[in-house]
């Protein structure tokens, strides 16, 4: 279920806790006269099923809570239904959170946060991605969750608000996906299928021995696509070991491979296209074969110590990631970065935070300090894209990016129905770029920049009676510019170093109310105000420059709401209202690109024969019109879907069968999922899905 931050309970011998080794925050000392600066990170409220119900039943609830109003918590019975390839699937009915129906496995699925991320012309942007407290973003502020395996998350945690801006470049927020940890030793298959020629097999095998654990999983999958020029193959494969120690120890040791051998690109199309049919060929896909190639693995390991008044936590990353992309168009001008992409990315990482709880002059107290180093180098080549082949060298060039924070969180309760957090945090990013392709007619853009930035958030929560809560907070953040965005200058060389970090300021308040397990409602609004936004200066011959250029304003209000009516029907509501504008600038007054001003989602979950064996699922969404560019001339039209499913589970000895149905887009709506954001060319339409079908099931023998 979807639940709020009361649900965070912070236990003496096993906190389930929002803040874990990147969790950052102010100690007392910040409060009472120090500096001690730092920041956060959500971590896995998992462990070992026997060792965490035996210590929940020990432990005791401290009486620091986690910060009101800005974590949601969505869990596996909660996901809706389908073949678990977009982590759209995961991220339904959650205020706050625009998901985007692309239907383009080329491009990554377009995020975003109350606003940040939505401009974002490569990944996700502005948001920190993190999969078992482990980042999917890197040091700059970019981030793709597209080669991450759904098949076992069994939580998505997702934090905005002022607290997120201790996250440095996420200061958008956080969205955190959890492993579910193996409950038995088992071995299953599973076959999904439909539209638009989709076809996926999974294998999963775990092995369970009291406190030790061992999961292997597989997956192919292939989609023809609606559109012409839209195939998609992707093989991903992962190995996940978990240990917990007789003294409380956590060890989580994971490596995850996946290889995309072909993404084809259908490009984007242009309004009067997209209204003629919205399922035609793009031209240019075909003629200069547009496509991407991506091969990404990771290896982690995390050990945590849950247990008494000090529980401590590190991990360590290292990965790589190969994307080679053919763009649509030749980019054969000497001083073009070339039509063909040809990156290998090296990145790396170790944070560790301790926890420690207290009495503070007789006062209820709980500090963490932490920090985090991460590191990555992406070394990357362009080539002209001869009609669908690699031609000459136009782009060689390798980038550096090292990061190095530190962080720390005040947890204080002074009286017994007040709670009051602080926390702080300081980064330096070193970006050094060294330029090898120079020639006559293309310039050298090597160069160097060092940011030193910090962000704090404050605020508090009054318990009015057991139900019944207010929650003020307010935070300063920083997004520093990504390496990508510093590549070039309008009307120079090298590299663009007058790029400075767009500062943001939020404001949040509101009022929750949760009498009991089957009834939440939380009302927020916030106000977001970012000096420095980082936007399109130029794009020519392939090389796109940007600027410091504009202030932006977000007015919004979020409505969540949940209602079991029944033991065997729950409903779920989440209503979004955000006026997101340039607040000063060339573009002063005009709506922010690809931010919906309104959206509403609506779950209904129904288990007639209260168990298992058949559950209906209902699950509507409307969105308000969403502008492509700056100016905003073109808007693609608001539209709203419904989706209809079924899902069961029946036992047969040592087996369970499994199986899903899911009709998506049930009045066959024609409407654009996702806009490209300042497309030049001004195909910026990316259609979504009209009416299709899927279906899956699963066999799985217990051992």
């Amino acid at each position: 279920m979807i639940y709020s931050y009361k649900n965070m309970l912070w236990c003496k011998s096993v906190p389930l806790k929002l803040f874990s080794f990147k969790t950052a925050s102010l100690t007392g000392m910040t409060i009472f006269g120090a500096a001690l600066i730092a920041s956060p990170n959500i971590s896995s409220a998992q462990a070992v099923p026997e060792l965490l119900e035996t210590l929940l039943v020990s432990g005791e609830r401290t009486s620091v809570p986690v910060p009101g109003g800005q974590l949601l918590i969505k869990t596996r019975e909660d996901f809706a239904i389908g073949a678990r390839i977009d982590p759209a699937e995961l991220l339904q009915v959650i205020p706050g959170v625009q998901v985007d129906s692309r239907t383009n496995y080329a491009q990554d699925t377009r995020i975003s946060l109350r606003g940040f991320g939505a401009r974002s012309a490569f990944g996700v942007r502005g948001i920190d991605l993190q999969v078992d407290a482990i980042p999917m973003s890197t040091p700059d502020g970019q981030g793709q969750l597209g080669s991450v395996m759904l098949d076992n998350i069994g939580s998505a945690q997702v934090l905005r608000g002022p607290i997120a801006v201790l996250y440095g470049n996420g200061a958008g927020g956080v969205i955190a996906l959890q492993t579910a940890v193996p409950e038995s030793s088992r071995l299953g298959i599973g076959l999904n299928g439909g539209d638009p020629g989709l076809a996926r097999q999974t294998l999963n095998g775990e092995w369970r021995n009291e406190n030790l654990a061992l999961r292997a999983q597989f997956g192919n999958s292939i989609i023809d696509g609606e559109r012409p020029h839209s195939r998609a193959e992707r093989q991903q494969a992962g190995v996940q070991f978990f240990y917990a120690t007789a003294n409380g120890v956590d060890v989580i040791l994971k490596h995850d491979y996946s290889d995309d051998p072909l993404l084809q690109d259908p490009l984007g199309l242009t309004p009067e296209q997209w209204r003629e049919d919205p399922w035609q060929l793009n031209a240019a896909a075909e003629l200069f074969d547009t496509r991407k190639i991506v091969g990404h693995q990771q290896t982690s390991i995390t050990v945590r110590d849950n247990t008494g008044a000090t529980r401590w936590q590190t991990g360590l990353w290292q990965g790589e990631r190969d994307i080679e992309q053919y763009l649509g168009f030749a980019g054969d001008a000497i001083a073009s970065s070339g039509g063909v992409v040809d990156l290998a990315r090296d990145f790396s990482g170790a944070s560790g935070t301790i926890t420690h709880s207290l009495e503070f002059f007789n006062l209820p107290t709980e500090i963490s300090v932490g920090a985090e180093l991460a590191q990555m180098q992406d070394h990357r080549r362009g080539y002209v894209n001869d009609f669908g082949t690699a031609g000459d060298l136009r782009r060689d060039e390798t980038g550096d990016v090292q990061s190095r924070d530190i962080y720390s969180l005040l947890h204080l309760k002074p009286v017994e129905k007040l709670t009051l957090y602080a926390g702080a945090r300081a980064m330096n990013l070193d970006i050094d770029v060294v330029d090898s392709f120079i020639v006559t007619g293309n310039p050298d853009d090597s160069g160097a920049r060092d940011y030193r930035e910090s962000s704090y958030a404050f605020g508090a929560n009054y318990l009015l009676n057991p139900a019944w809560e207010l929650f003020v907070g307010s935070g300063r953040g920083y997004e520093t510019p990504t390496l990508t965005e510093m590549a070039y200058k309008s009307n120079a060389t090298g590299l663009n170093t007058e790029l400075e970090a767009a500062i943001n300021h939020q404001q949040q308040w509101g009022i929750s109310y949760r009498p009991d397990d089957t009834r939440e409602l939380t009302i927020t609004q916030f106000i977001i105000d970012t000096d420095n936004e980082i936007v399109v200066d130029q794009s020519l011959n392939g090389r796109t420059s940007y600027r410091n250029a504009a202030a932006t304003e977000r007015d919004g209000i979020e409505l969540f709401g949940r209602y079991d009516i029944h033991p065997t029907l729950r409903m779920q509501l989440s209503l979004q209202s955000l006026d997101a504008i340039y607040s000063a600038g060339q573009w002063s007054g005009n709506q922010l690109p690809g931010v919906a001003g309104e959206q509403y989602q609506l779950g209904v979950q129904w288990r007639p024969f209260a168990n298992d064996s058949l559950q209906l699922d209902l699950n509507a969404q409307q969105r308000s019109r969403i502008y492509t560019a700056d100016n905003n001339q073109v808007y693609a039209p608001g539209f709203h879907t419904f989706d209809i499913g079924a899902q069961g589970t029946y036992p047969l000895k040592s087996l369970h069968f499994d199986w899903w149905l899911k009709l998506a887009n049930l009045a066959d709506e024609n409407y654009v999922g996702s806009v490209i954001v300042n497309q030049a060319n001004g195909r910026a339409f990316e259609p979504a899905l009209g009416r299709n079908f899927t279906a899956g099931i699963k066999l799985t023998h217990a051992f």
